[in-house]
């Protein structure tokens, strides 16, 4: 005999199940979920005796529903639906799984009619298995903007766990950023999680400064050879498959040359070097140069040409030949701006200084669904000393209040540096401090050197940076009178070494 009993589930949820512990069951591995439009939602079932069950995702006015079969390939009793709420029309593209071995089929899908991303409202989650049926909610909320904020941090330390807003010294300017630590600018903005997803479009060989149908923009070519070229005197730029810009056959170069430090910049100019380029009827660009063009496999060749935008949307490939090596890319062409970051998510860097060809050369950028945070870092070594504007700009249409987002955050890149050194005598310890640009937390040695009577007396003391920047060490020396202080960081002297006078409940500068 079949008994049915009705349980409880964490969240509010209610399950009817089959008490034979045979029978076919599902339930959540979480509670009801809160998201923001634009990112993903996650859901994990558990299974008992089965492999597969029916997810379903309906809106409690009943507009909107999408139901998929999820089944287990890894064998693990568990399987975790992806559910992109940009794309909540197409459920082919919205629903994934989390693990490749599992997958997803759709089974219905909402009417025509259904706009592209997930309206904000409650929305009902079912999962049913056998003669189980467990309902669940799910709230999609608006993406909200919280601002943003800048900072340095070591670069050893992982900066996706650093919060910058954690580690503002409260001067109000711009953070410092010294020579060899990470500059992290953090937005916090919600609902990017879908616009990002994709490897960014500025990390392609090839790709547009604006994306945009028929605009008239730049495109601009970031090729690294995979071994050393030297004997090549001809790039060739093809547009072959789907949809292909117009190149100008005027003005067509904006610049052209060798970047040989990857920070962006052009170092060594071709432009002098070109003996002509060619526009092909089939789409084509080749750039002839007066004698063979050397490329280390630590550089970079950067080239910005003016084209206009094909007036379709689509997506087009384009390939890049130098020197024997081909490299591939994909443009994507949409009516609505499309970033380099993702769709409708762009990265915008200004200097004084430089002008970035692209920001992706030297910015590396990720999206932290969990803190709703776009990550922008930059390894220091790879830029020039001075101040760096950093924007991120994301599309009305990207943002369901309708409203273009621009946040900037400004840092400045130093050489590190140490002063305000300090010694202070308080009975019998000696506090010595300075003030440094280095990160917070980055570790660094302070060194207490004393000679006397043909003895040398020396002490070192592992410190790490303050939050205000501040480093300080105590020590007890063995007596009074002359010493050297000196301040290292990895393995360098930084500061000093610097004569002090030691002396019982007495002050000491320098």
């Amino acid at each position: 005999m079949l008994i049915l009993g009705l349980t409880a589930i964490p969240g509010g949820a209610m399950a009817v199940h089959a008490s034979d512990p045979t029978d076919e069951t599902v339930r959540f591995a979480d509670a009801q979920r809160v998201e923001q439009q634009g990112d993903f939602v996650k859901r994990t079932l558990v299974l008992n005796n089965t492999d597969e069950a029916r997810l379903q995702i309906s809106s409690a006015e009943g507009d909107f529903s999408a139901t998929v079969l999820a089944t287990d390939g890894s064998g693990d009793g568990v399987v975790t639906v992806v559910f992109d709420t940009a794309n909540a029309n197409d459920p082919d593209t919205a629903f994934r799984t989390a693990d490749a071995n599992d997958t997803v089929s759709v089974l219905t899908r909402p009417n025509a009619a259904a706009p592209e991303a997930l309206p904000t409202g409650r929305y009902n989650v079912i999962a049913s298995a056998g003669q189980t049926r467990i309902a669940d909610r799910l709230w999609i909320e608006p993406p909200s903007v919280r601002g943003s904020a800048a900072c340095s941090v070591p670069a050893t330390q992982q900066p996706s766990a650093v919060d910058c807003a954690d580690r503002s010294r409260g001067s109000g300017s711009a953070p410092v950023v010294a020579v060899g630590d990470d500059a992290v600018v953090q937005y916090h903005v919600s609902g990017l999680e879908s616009a990002v997803q994709r490897p960014a479009p500025g990390t392609q060989s090839v790709f547009a400064r604006n994306a945009s149908t028929g605009a008239h923009t730049t495109h601009v070519v970031q090729w690294s050879p995979q071994t050393d070229v030297r004997t090549s005197q001809t790039l060739r730029i093809n547009y072959r498959e789907g949809t292909s810009p117009s190149l100008h056959s005027s003005q067509l170069i904006e610049h052209i040359g060798i970047d040989t430090d990857a920070d962006g910049e052009i170092d060594r100019s071709l432009r002098t070097a070109v003996n002509r380029y060619q526009v092909t009827s089939s789409g084509g660009l080749t750039v002839a140069f007066d004698e063979p063009i050397s490329v280390a496999d630590n550089e970079t060749l950067l080239f910005e040409y003016h084209v206009v935008n094909p007036r379709t949307e689509g997506t087009g490939a384009v390939s890049v030949s130098f020197g024997g090596e081909t490299a591939q890319s994909r443009l994507e062409y949409a009516s609505s701006p499309l970033g380099n970051v993702g769709p409708g998510v762009d990265l915008r860097v200004e200097s004084s200084e430089m002008d970035f060809v692209s920001p992706q050369t030297v910015f590396d950028v990720a999206y932290d669904a969990e803190t709703d945070t776009l990550n922008v870092v930059a390894d220091s070594t790879r830029l020039e000393t001075g101040t760096y504007n950093v924007s991120v700009v994301v599309d009305s249409e990207i943002h369901a209040d309708g409203e273009r987002v621009v946040l900037t955050e400004s840092f400045t890149v130093a050489e590190p540096s140490v002063d305000n050194l300090t010694a202070t005598m308080s009975g019998t310890k000696l506090n010595v401090s300075a003030r440094t640009n280095l990160a917070p937390q980055t570790k660094m040695d302070i060194d207490l050197t004393m000679s006397q009577e043909g003895t040398t007396y020396f002490s070192r003391c592992l410190t790490t940076v303050g939050q205000n920047g501040v480093i300080a060490c105590d020590f007890a020396p063995p007596r009074t009178g002359a010493a050297n202080v000196s301040i290292s960081y990895n393995d360098t002297i930084v500061a000093g070494p610097k004569e002090i006078e030691i002396e019982s409940n007495v002050t000491t500068r320098e």
